[in-house]
Order: C-alpha cells, then sequence, then structure tokens
C-alpha cells in the first residue's frame, strides 16, 4: 500500500510542476520613458520589411518561431499579443539593443537593421488585404569557361499573357544543395538583378561535392510581390569527397551497405535503453496491481 501512496504522490508532483513551468509568463520589462519616446526613422516601406525579414529570419525566429508567437524552439515572447504591440517602437529598439536573460543583445547590428525588423514584426500582426502575387521564372546561365565560377541568374516575370518581362532590383539568393536542405553561398551583399533581370556571383572554392566533385547549385527568390520561384542546375566546381567508411562525415547515414559503425552503436544503445525502461515501467505496474491484489484479499 506504501508503494501505491509514494507512487501516486510522486504523479502528482510531476503534474502540479509541470502545470506551473507551462503556465509562467515572462516578468514585466519596462523601457526607460526616453527611450519610448525615441521615434523610428525607417520608413515601412517593401524595402525595409524585406531587410527586417531577413534579420528576423537569421536572428529570431528560432525562438520566436515564423510567425513571432513565441512557439520557436526555447519559450519566447509572443511578438503579436496586443501587449506587445502597444509597445511604442523606442521601446522594442531599446529592449532589442539591451537583451535580457536569452534574449541577445543586438546592440552591435546597425541600428537601421534594428528598425526595420521592428516594422516586419508589427507587419506580422497586420490585417492584410489579399493580393494576388504575381509569378516569376528563374534561369540559370553556367559561365563554363576553363577557371571561370561564374553563376548568372536572370528573372523573369510571367504576365498574364505568357510574356516574359526581365524584373529589376529583385533579390536573388545561392545556395548549394545539401541532404537536407539548402547551404547560403555568396552571402557577402544582397544580389539584386539590373535593369535586365540578371545578377552575376562568384562561386566560391572550398565547397565539398560527391565523390566526383558535382554539386547542386540553387538559385531562388523570397520577394513580398511574387509567389516564390527557384531552379537548379549541377556543376562540378565542388571539392571530391571520397567514400572513406572512417571519415564521412556529410551524412548521418546511408544506406544499408554503408552505416557508420558509431551510428549502429549509437542507435543500438538509445534503443536498448528506451525499451528498458519501458519494460522496466511495465514491470512496476505488475508489481502494484499484485500489491493490490493482495491487499483486497
Amino acid at each position: 500500500m506504501n508503494l501505491i501512496y509514494k507512487t501516486g504522490a510522486t504523479i502528482f508532483l510531476f503534474l502540479c510542476t509541470s502545470f506551473l513551468a507551462v503556465s509562467q509568463d515572462f516578468p514585466p520589462w519596462d523601457a526607460p520613458e526616453s527611450a519610448s519616446k525615441v521615434q523610428n526613422p525607417v520608413e515601412s516601406n517593401k524595402e525595409s520589411l524585406e531587410a527586417g525579414k531577413a534579420f528576423y529570419n537569421a536572428a529570431c525566429k528560432a525562438c520566436h518561431g515564423e510567425k513571432g508567437r513565441g512557439d520557436g524552439l526555447i519559450k519566447a515572447a509572443n511578438l503579436t499579443t496586443e501587449k506587445f504591440l502597444l509597445q511604442t517602437d523606442g521601446a522594442i529598439f531599446w529592449k532589442m539593443q539591451t537583451g535580457r536573460g536569452q534574449m541577445l543583445s543586438f546592440k552591435a547590428s546597425p541600428p537601421e537593421q534594428i528598425w526595420s525588423v521592428i516594422n516586419y514584426v508589427r507587419n506580422l500582426s497586420a490585417k492584410k488585404a489579399i493580393i494576388a502575387k504575381r509569378n516569376a521564372i528563374v534561369q540559370l546561365a553556367i559561365n563554363k569557361q576553363s577557371g571561370s565560377k561564374e553563376v548568372t541568374a536572370k528573372i523573369l516575370e510571367l504576365t498574364s499573357d505568357k510574356q516574359q518581362v526581365p524584373l529589376e532590383n529583385i533579390k536573388v539568393s545561392f545556395f548549394a544543395k545539401r541532404y537536407f536542405g539548402n547551404m547560403a553561398v555568396a552571402v557577402d551583399a544582397p544580389h539584386s538583378t539590373d535593369a535586365n533581370g540578371e545578377t552575376t556571383i562568384t562561386f566560391p572554392d572550398g565547397i565539398i561535392g560527391d565523390e566526383n566533385g558535382a554539386l547542386t547549385i540553387v538559385a531562388s527568390i523570397d520577394d513580398m510581390d511574387f509567389n516564390p520561384a527557384e531552379t537548379s542546375e549541377q556543376v562540378s566546381w565542388g571539392l571530391e569527397n571520397p567514400k572513406n567508411y572512417w571519415t564521412e562525415r556529410r551524412s548521418l547515414w546511408k544506406n544499408n551497405d554503408y552505416v557508420p559503425i558509431w551510428l549502429l552503436i549509437t542507435f543500438a544503445g538509445g534503443a536498448i535503453t528506451v525499451w528498458s525502461f519501458i519494460i522496466y515501467v511495465m514491470f512496476q505496474i505488475m508489481k502494484i496491481k499484485l500489491i493490490g491484489d493482495k491487499l483486497k484479499k
């Protein structure tokens, strides 16, 4: 009987502490009055919103979530609540520069970027009219001359009458395709298209390809006025990656003929631990039931 009481008390205590942890909120955090009065000098236009989105995705999205609701990897403030939105831009700017706890300080970031991300965060909660986005296509041209690694992306708008019109001042992102996503390349500056709808980069050295040095280049756009569009092409500009059993580090697993020993040991150990715990819990439940049956007699 004592074992039953102890088990029940432990479960009850665990549930209580769990509910307390979930329900806890962030303590008040007020900005100085002088900081709250500072006006946002950056106009909330397309250029600012796109710059703010890029900054948000790189520095804020992991914690605050894609839509700013605080549902990221780490519990964070909900940036869409009325309480948050009632703050002035100056107050939010001060908090971003100051930081608190797990909230990093962005004092080293250019002020224009911080003001732009504030514009973007406010835009997340703004009621927007449903506007049909335009369609664009991305074309890639690879300079295959010996020793050259130039990649040119051309962005064309696909009009309703099926015409293809070059788009100017559209930002293009370049990536090298990887197993579980794309790795950004040429991130030193924004790459915007010219009057011909083109932008050119020099592909960097030192990127690992397959066993023959082949890799896939991806060019894409993420513009507020257009639907997402991308294209890709394979080149042989990567470093060769020999299939060495002991030095293969680019993937977590392969096919059954090529599984790293360390991964097999890790997987087997994890599986044994989990099943051992499940069996132990089942055994304890059976013991509790047997004790209860004896007490009934």
